[in-house]
């Protein structure tokens, strides 16, 4: 026995050669305290150089509605925060070409701590979630509700539901239970897309909203406006400067000019489309596990995705943002598993579409498809590199053919791409309300989780992973949310951290499919601190199933519609003072469909007063004014009854229409209208 021992004892020290996972854990450390060094001396001269306001400012200075400041710093130093995990990506892969060798002692402990860092951090966002740590009061522009999504219940419950997922499954009788169940066949892949349609669709309920239930809830929607405009003759890129979708309200006006111009019809077309886009993430979850496990990965997904019930605003970002992103993950999954599309240009033309619908969200869905197809088949020569570039190229040529075909068409006109920036650049180099990040929080966790995908992806790249697709798809969540969440970082409120949580949950189901392969293949022994934090994130994702809305409870509001009263009394006294097929510009909420309803033509290249928060822009309105004779201008003013709830203008806004020759004519409650000859 001592011999034996002898012999083992000199194996144990010595020195073997990193594998790529331990290469990972090793290298996470000193790679993130290097980018934390660039992140804190690099970002704000990088901000100054990349995203300088210049001579531009919001304007007027003192109206609530153009707060806010630039904050280039903030911005330059998340640009190096995108880039930290492909650099920790790139130095696993170089690192794996020719590894280190490191006695089996040391390795174990710098993988503890790798791991143990990642804990530390997702500690530090909860704990900063639940305002223990690292709290800082909620400035006052912000305007928001608390983020409570997982309460200690959860946290508690979570917790539980890994520790027996842990016993239950190394049960390998329970196990093998649990896959010839899951087995695919028709009957499941039936099943799963009926449940996932059912689900789904049953969450999306609350999108379904009537005009009453709009005002009722106190929001004057910006949202459907854009429609609107296309249905009262305006063409986005062209004559109006929308703040959100750019092609969408096209297809949208058609159906609203086919079923009805309401919002309960607008509305519905929504949660359709919504409905459309997480069943893209499910057929993406299929292909990656089957039908049965597809579920057990879908309903948690739907149930962050809507964690703190943003569903009944989300027009602004169901489908408008993530709907066209998703599209395109789904067709970069099924290029990658060898089903159509078989051209590449192809995705590269729907993410271009998608981009220039929604650029935020768009480009980065963009991005993460060139990504993933490198990750997918690695180009070997200069010439496969080429090839991509060509597909990127030829897709993107090929949307603004399209979107140039449909302006000219409608307008005579080229559409004018500078105006896809217009909004990226009021609320990223001009900070319109903007907000500092908060030190600690779940925006941390949501960032963590995107760098873990990318990081993995590598790993599976260094050690020649067979499953190709899981690998592709890592890097296309890890690189989409990390670009998507400039969307936050913007302005980091809780509806902007909200909105992120459908591509946070996108990359933690692919996460939890990699920890739990590799558990299984160990028969759930001995799982790393990593992995029991993947599982316990994911295990947050399915208590928040708990949180399910009651649809009866929605649907009888529908049924109660309280009679709108904003329209009610807008439409009557704009009509007082024009005749139908009047050119007009109307600064009050829902213009163009105020406009629309009343036959007139808005000639207003901004949706409201609230959206003309610089001089250019103010300045864009007075030239379009005089360019079409218009002579009757209506906008809210301070004070009255307060139907338009916070829009107001400013003295200075009022000071210019005096100038260029308009004069109030009339006012009721807050709205006034103005003449000129």
């Amino acid at each position: 026995m001592s011999a034996v021992v002898a012999r083992e004892a000199p194996a144990k020290r010595q020195a073997l050669p990193l594998t790529p996972g331990q290469t990972a854990w090793i290298v996470l450390v000193p790679c993130a305290m290097v980018m934390l060094a660039a992140i804190l001396v690099l970002g704000p001269p990088l901000g100054r150089a990349l995203f300088d306001p210049g001579s531009n400012a919001l304007w007027p200075a003192d109206w609530w509605e153009a707060r806010g400041h630039a904050e280039p710093a903030k911005h330059g130093r998340y640009m190096l925060a995108e880039l930290a995990p492909l650099v920790l990506a790139g130095v696993i892969l170089a690192v794996s070409r020719r590894p280190p060798h490191l006695r089996p002692q040391t390795t174990r402990a710098l993988e503890l701590t790798g791991q143990a860092s990642l804990v530390g951090i997702f500690a530090v966002a909860v704990l900063g979630q639940r305002r223990l740590i690292l709290y800082e009061p909620v400035a006052a522009i912000e305007r928001q509700v608390r983020l409570d999504t997982f309460s200690i219940r959860d946290l508690v419950l979570a917790a539980m539901l890994v520790a027996g997922a842990v016993i239950v499954l190394r049960r390998r009788r329970v196990v093998a239970r649990i896959v010839a169940c899951a087995r695919e066949r028709r009957l499941t892949r039936v099943a799963g897309l009926a449940i996932a349609t059912a689900f789904a669709a049953t969450w999306l309920i609350e999108v379904v909203l009537s005009d009453g239930l709009i005002e009722d809830g106190g929001a004057i929607n910006w949202v459907p406006d854009g429609v609107y405009a296309v249905l009262d003759g305006r063409t986005p890129l062209v004559d109006v400067h929308l703040i959100y979708a750019k092609l969408l309200p096209y297809p949208a006006a058609l159906v609203l000019a086919t079923f009805g111009s309401t919002t309960f019809a607008f509305t519905l077309l929504l949660a359709l489309l919504n409905l459309a886009a997480m069943l893209a993430v499910y057929a993406v979850f299929r292909r990656l596990v089957g039908s049965a496990f597809a579920i057990a990965l879908f309903l948690p997904f739907v149930a962050l995705s809507d964690a703190g019930h943003f569903m009944p605003i989300a027009g602004g970002v169901w489908p408008m943002r993530y709907g066209g992103a998703y599209l395109v993950g789904w067709l970069t999954a099924r290029h990658v598993d060898g089903a159509g599309p078989r051209r590449r240009w192809i995705i590269f033309f729907v993410a271009s579409l998608a981009t220039i619908d929604t650029l935020d969200f768009g480009l980065a869905a963009l991005l993460a498809s060139v990504i993933a197809l490198i990750c997918a088949q690695p180009p070997r020569s200069l010439r496969d590199l080429t090839r991509l570039a060509g597909a990127v190229a030829g897709g993107a040529l090929g949307a603004v053919a399209v979107v140039t075909a449909l302006t000219l068409a409608r307008t005579g006109e080229l559409p004018h791409l500078a105006l896809l920036f217009e909004w990226s650049r009021i609320f990223t180099d001009l900070g319109w309300f903007s907000l500092p990040l908060p030190q600690a929080g779940l925006h941390l966790a949501v960032y963590v989780t995107f760098a873990a995908t990318i990081g993995v992806a590598a790993v599976r790249l260094a050690r020649r992973a067979q499953d190709v697709l899981l690998t592709a798809m890592l890097a296309w969540s890890g690189t989409f949310g990390l670009i998507a969440g400039n969307y936050y970082v913007a302005r980091p409120d809780n509806f902007k951290l909200y909105a992120m949580f459908s591509a946070w949950a996108f990359a933690l189901a692919l996460l939890t499919i990699v920890c739990v392969r590799a558990l299984a293949a160990r028969d759930w022994r001995a799982p790393a601190p990593a992995q029991l934090l993947v599982l316990f994130a994911f295990a947050l994702a399915v208590c928040i199933i708990s949180h399910f809305p009651s649809p009866s409870q929605h649907i009888s509001l529908l049924r109660e519609v309280p009679p709108p009263t904003y329209r009610s009394v807008i439409e009557p006294f704009v009509a007082q003072y024009t005749h139908p097929g009047e050119k007009v510009a109307i600064l009050l909420p829902e213009s163009y469909r105020i406009a629309y309803d009343l036959g007139l033509d808005n000639v207003s290249p901004y949706e409201m007063e609230n959206a003309i928060v610089t001089q250019r822009q103010m300045a864009t309105l007075i030239g379009v004014l005089d360019r079409e004779g218009v002579r009757r201008l209506f906008t809210p003013i301070s004070g009255g009854e307060r139907i338009l709830g916070e829009v107001e203008a400013p003295p200075e806004h009022r000071a210019i229409f005096q100038v260029v020759g308009f004069k109030p004519l009339d006012q009721v409650n807050d709205m006034l209208v103005w003449g000129r000859r």
